[in-house]
């Protein structure tokens, strides 16, 4: 049975996915996923996806 939990963030985004995807966790990185974005640049995409939405 798959246990999940929301913390919020408390430091940078990028800090956070750091954390979430340690490899030690992830077998090494094969249990990460995403959709509509890549891993690798997420926190790059969530800041520009933000900035966007805080302009209108």
């Amino acid at each position: 049975m798959a246990v999940t939990k929301i913390k919020p963030v408390k430091s940078t985004l990028s800090k956070a996915l750091d954390y979430i995807e340690n490899p030690d966790k992830t077998d090494g990185k094969m249990l990460i996923s995403s959709f509509g974005c890549s891993y690798e640049t997420a926190d790059i995409e969530f800041g520009f996806t933000l900035s966007q939405a805080l302009e209108t």
